[in-house]
């Protein structure tokens, strides 16, 4: 089938994603405010919960249906054949999860204190499991992915204004957060039947459990990744205190925030060097390597050394001066943009298409023991600054541990004059938004002077450097080729 380029890709799905952070920058400063820190710690929680059975149920699922998918995507039948039997795979996983949700409500006391809230946030479950994201990024139908998720957060947002006013609307804040997964889900749910047709095989020819065998090689990888990324939340609920998760929270949303700027062009990625691979075109999937991780390099640089100098007026702007607990917490985590940008494209665009998931599930088991490890010592005496400690120590291991072990296969060189001139812009960038961050003025209006400024600054630079990706978004803008 006939797909977009990987620029036009990685800008519609740029789109989605910028889309993504204004959500939480108009919303969370607003209900951040209103619930607090405990409210929003005690969502977090029971969100965290329901995304660990979400990833032991599903199997490794959203993963592989990726790569499977998109090895048949220009095979209309096999397509069609392979989706479905996917879809009815985790249809039927998914009652397992609702098993594990009565089990949880029934037997964890913190979520036996609020059962309605914990049902609410459990229904993610159903509709994540006929959605069916992966197909639509194995497709590589990105026009559709964009559309569909901005229309969905702008109907969250305006119910979230409407609908949450006082402390006591936590049941209506999870009753938005889960409606957003819901909304798109039930999108991709009807639109299935485009892509999706049952003609050339019957019932008798659908296997789904053969499906269940491949999924579970990529589960593990799937259980470790959750290890360090939804621990850091539960180990603080019971090591500390839900205003710790409150604090925590607010600092690596924001960090999120600025990852899914990078990873936009990893879930277009993905699909492309599993099919390229499938193909044999080593050069093609070389170049896009090289070209991949120079772009890597020059969004993560400028955004780690930004979350590091403008800490103070970012949180005090988004979330208020309740959560100055968060700036120290933003600080010591905001490192992870530039480790996990790396290690993700490390691992997930380069090794696992290759099939060397082994070596991702090796890199990222490394990462998930330092982290529990350090979680224990660090988040009693040291709450959200010692889970923020574990997550940086994590992410460097990881990424330290992908290159070591996958050396051999990658198709590209961190040494080159072009990641060195983002380094040096990066260098002069960070000078210039110091002097501004000591200026004595409002948080945001620190923020509206120094954001503008950096980014000109450092973009400036690598015009000067006639730096190709400032060519490429020249195309970009203007059509040309």
């Amino acid at each position: 089938m006939e797909t977009a380029s990987v620029k036009t890709n990685y800008l519609l799905n740029l789109i989605n994603t910028v889309s993504g952070l204004l959500f939480p920058l108009i919303t969370f400063p607003y209900a951040s405010r209103i619930l607090m820190a405990d409210g929003i710690g005690t969502f977090q929680f029971f969100d965290t919960t329901i995304g660990y059975i979400l990833i032991i149920t599903s199997l490794g699922i959203p993963l592989y249906a990726v790569r499977a998918v998109a090895k048949v995507r220009d095979n209309p039948v096999e397509r069609s054949k392979t989706a479905t039997e996917i879809l009815i795979l985790h249809a039927l996983l998914t009652i397992a999860a609702y098993l594990c949700v009565f089990i949880v409500a029934c037997t964890v006391s913190r979520i036996k204190a609020d059962i309605p809230l914990f049902l609410i946030v459990s229904a993610s479950l159903f509709f994540t499991a006929i959605g069916a994201q992966w197909f639509y990024q194995a497709i590589e139908d990105f026009k559709y992915i964009t559309i569909r998720s901005v229309l969905v957060k702008i109907a969250a947002a305006a119910a979230l204004f409407i609908f949450v006013k006082t402390k006591s609307d936590l049941l209506w804040y999870a009753a938005v957060n889960t409606g957003a997964t819901v909304g798109n889900n039930l999108f991709n749910f009807f639109r299935l039947r485009k892509y999706i047709s049952f003609k050339g095989f019957g019932l008798r020819e659908l296997h789904p459990g053969k499906h269940l065998g491949r999924s579970l090689k990529v589960f593990p990888l799937n259980l470790i990744i959750s290890v360090y990324l939804l621990l850091d939340v539960q180990m603080l609920g019971y090591l500390n205190t839900e205003a710790s998760i409150g604090y925590y929270t607010a600092a690596t949303k924001l960090t999120k925030m600025s990852l899914g700027i990078v990873t936009a062009l990893g879930a277009v990625l993905l699909p492309r060097f599993s099919h390229l691979v499938h193909q044999k075109r080593e050069a093609e999937f070389k170049d896009l390597g090289n070209k991949a991780i120079s772009f890597t390099a020059a969004l993560t640089l400028p955004m780690t050394a930004g979350l590091i100098l403008l800490a103070e007026p970012i949180i005090l702007t988004f979330s208020g001066s309740g959560y100055r607990p968060s700036i120290l917490t933003l600080q010591i985590i905001a490192p992870i943009t530039f480790f996990i940008g790396f290690s993700s494209f490390i691992g997930m665009q380069i090794l696992y298409p290759l099939g060397k998931e082994n070596l991702v599930i090796a890199a990222t088991a490394a990462g998930a023991a330092v982290n529990v490890a350090l979680n224990f010592l660090l988040i009693p005496p040291f709450a959200q600054y010692g889970a923020a400690a574990s997550t940086l120590a994590a992410e460097c291991t990881v990424m330290a541990s992908a290159l070591i072990m996958g050396r051999e296969y990658l198709p590209f060189s961190f040494l080159s004059r072009q990641n060195f001139n983002y380094l040096v812009g990066t260098l002069i960038m960070g000078a210039a938004v110091w002097l501004i961050s000591r200026w004595e003025a409002e948080p945001w209006k620190i923020l509206v002077t120094a954001i503008p400024s950096g980014v000109c600054i450092y973009f400036g630079y690598l015009a000067l450097c006639r730096d190709h990706f400032i060519k490429v978004g020249k195309e970009m803008l203007t059509g040309s080729k």
